[in-house]
């Protein structure tokens, strides 16, 4: 007990009096702490107070401005934290700068974190997301890899942009095209419908065939009036009505009257009704004499004037080059589209993506 005094108290006046050292008789600083071994048979070392971060928050009315470039090692993140501790957000070493704790890590990087840059190759424990197996990286950035729950590869950022996952995604998780094709069934049910004015392009020489019924199929007469047109010399057979008596087989005559044709020129009609061959020839014949040509003029009512159609066949006779004027008609108008597919993307910047897994 009397030897601990005599040491502390030797402590208490070197510190009062000049540089302190630990394991050293000449110590370079304030307070020099020199290692005891350095055949690695002993774990060397200065260990900060270790406090939780609720701990460290719990005592925010001492840290002040006298407390700047206090040292501790905080052994998880603050829960709720407030204005000085709002930065301890993992286990790691903090300083207290007068105003709140800063972490001491690498420009307060944690394991996980993701930036992107123009680099192109891994540095200063920032790996390459390019989907490389795990087993490829280091010791430590293997650790820190499976910790974050990859497995078997990391993942690959090429070509992708960066999103906050849904509670259902897994970390890492892939999705989305950067092109899209829009198929029929994803266009509005609708018809294109437009005003087409103009003419058709058909203009080459073509032909229009009609076939059908007239629509007048009530009762109705057909009127008739005009020159019929067989004008060449011809005869006209007289209809067996006018047979000399009923029932009679013989031919059916014309009477002549005031003619000189077989009666002597008397022109006088005889014989006997009963008997044809009675007349000898005399006043009768059975067609009419050449008698050059001649119209036959008609003008009348056709007796056709029951209920019927017209049937007609024809074919137009403009069969020459010529177009078909539209206006005001309503068509189906088609897209005319090719079914490319469209750039999903925005504008963008191409820079490489990386990822935390320390050194």
């Amino acid at each position: 007990m009397k030897k601990i005094f005599i040491i502390t108290t030797s402590l208490i006046s070197t510190l009062a009096l000049s540089q302190v050292g630990l394991n050293t008789a000449t110590p370079q600083a304030t307070f020099d702490v020199v290692a005891i071994k350095t055949d690695g048979t002993t774990s060397e070392g200065i260990i900060a107070p270790r406090l939780t971060g609720n701990q460290i928050k719990s005592a925010d009315a001492r840290y002040t401005a006298p407390q700047t470039g206090t040292l501790v090692y905080a052994t998880n993140a603050v829960s709720g934290p407030t204005a000085k501790t709002i930065k301890i957000t993992a286990p790691g070493y903090y300083y207290f700068d007068g105003t709140i704790w800063q972490s001491m890590s690498q420009d307060g990087t944690f394991t996980g974190d993701i930036k992107h840059s123009a680099r192109t190759a891994d540095h200063g424990g920032w790996y390459l997301l390019n989907g490389r197996a795990i087993a490829s990286l280091p010791v430590a950035a293997r650790t820190a890899a499976a910790a974050l729950g990859f497995t078997g590869n990391i993942p690959n950022a090429t070509d992708r942009v960066l999103k906050t996952k849904t509670a259902a995604e897994a970390m890492a998780a892939t999705g989305g095209i950067s092109t899209i094709t829009i198929n029929r069934v994803n266009l509005p049910n609708i018809n294109f419908t437009g005003t087409l004015t103009g003419a058709m392009d058909m203009a080459g020489a073509h032909e229009h065939r009609v076939q059908g019924n007239t629509g007048n199929g009530g009762q109705h007469s057909h009127n008739v009036v005009g020159t019929t047109n067989l004008t060449g010399e011809h005869r006209h057979t007289p209809h067996e009505s006018s047979r000399p008596r009923a029932g009679n087989t013989g031919d059916a005559l014309f009477l002549f009257g005031n003619s000189t044709l077989g009666n002597n020129h008397t022109g006088n009609y005889h014989g006997d009704w009963a008997n044809p061959s009675s007349w000898g020839g005399v006043g009768a014949a059975t067609t009419t004499a050449p008698a050059g040509n001649h119209r036959h003029t008609l003008d009348g009512t056709a007796q056709a004037a029951g209920a019927h159609n017209h049937a007609f066949n024809v074919i137009s006779t403009e069969s020459g080059n010529h177009r078909h004027s539209l206006d005001n008609v309503r068509a189906s108008v088609p897209t005319g589209g090719a079914g490319e597919t469209l750039d999903n993307r925005s504008p963008y910047l191409s820079v490489n993506t990386f990822i935390y897994l320390g050194e």
